[in-house]
């Protein structure tokens, strides 16, 4: 090593050794000074750093720009369907506990069903259940849906196809009559559907009121219970409009039933047949004469 690098690293030394002797204040001043000297070459660095980077990279072409829009859209898509998906489970869920709290509660016998086939031609006439034979429905059992705090009516069973499914004819429909009245009074009529567009729920009647009925729109109409075949009170609709006729009235009803929105239904079971029928064939034997002797 010669002379004068060995004199250069005693003085380097030394200037380490004096610095050090500094009070903490002066040796903040001399990084500050020193910050101060250098500040320009660390910011050149940095650009320096900076644009080594960008080297080689390029812009996107318009082709790449469109894939990743269309990525983009196709992720966003999936997204919201999940989205519907969620919606629709809560929905179901919502329904099914509803439905099951109305079992609980139920004043009739009802057995819990679900629609599993709508015809889109036959839309407002009928539709098909998944209970059958097996759990006890038969031709005629009433078909209702809770409605607040109360039971609507959906219509009736037509045709028991098998031990697990069941042919529905709905209130919609021209051909279900059920005796009705106008709730909280004696006015009784028969109230039935009538055909509708494709697409549009139509309107029910209730027919043979007599001209001094009270149906102001709104007023609500329920099942009579005359004829024994529908539970009484059961909701049906509310009054729109009341028409005057020579003999008689009648009123346009709205049905208290949304027949667009089926899903889970109730079939009202009817009393034990099989113990009736049971009863009258354990009857008494009729007493044989005895033969005189």
């Amino acid at each position: 090593m010669s002379r004068l690098n060995i004199i250069a690293l005693i003085v380097f030394a030394g200037l380490l050794i004096w610095i050090t002797l500094f009070q903490p204040e002066a040796v903040s001043r001399i990084q500050s000074g020193a910050m101060v000297v250098f500040e320009p070459f660390m910011k050149a660095s940095t650009r320096l750093e900076s644009g080594v980077e960008t080297v080689g990279t390029e812009a996107l072409s318009p082709v790449q720009l469109q894939s990743l829009v269309a990525d983009l859209e196709r992720e966003r898509d999936r997204l919201k369907l999940e989205v519907i998906q969620l919606d629709e489970i809560v929905r179901e869920n919502n329904e099914l506990r509803r439905a099951l709290q109305y079992v609980e509660k139920a004043p009739l016998e009802v057995v819990a069903a679900r629609v599993i086939n709508r015809k889109p031609s036959n839309w407002y006439n009928t539709l098909i259940i998944d209970k059958g034979r097996s759990h006890g429905v038969r031709v005629d059992s009433p078909v209702i849906v809770p409605v607040g705090d109360a039971a609507g009516l959906v219509g009736k069973v037509s045709e028991v196809i098998g031990e697990n499914s069941a042919l529905v004819l709905l209130l919609t429909d021209e051909m279900c009559q059920v005796s009705a009245k106008l709730q909280n009074s004696q006015e009784q009529g028969i109230l039935g559907g009538q055909r509708g567009a494709l697409r549009t729920m139509p309107n029910l009647k209730l027919r043979y009121l007599s001209k001094e009925a009270e149906a102001a729109a709104g007023r609500k109409v329920v099942s009579s219970g005359a004829g024994g075949l529908f539970p009484p009170d059961l909701l049906l609709g509310e009054v729109l409009s009341f028409e005057v006729g020579v003999i008689d009235a009648e009123a346009t009803v709205k049905p208290g039933v949304n027949f667009d929105e089926l899903t889970d239904v109730f079939v009202v079971l009817p009393v034990m047949v099989e113990e009736e029928e049971l009863e009258e064939t354990v009857a008494e034997p009729e007493a044989v004469p005895r033969e005189e002797s």
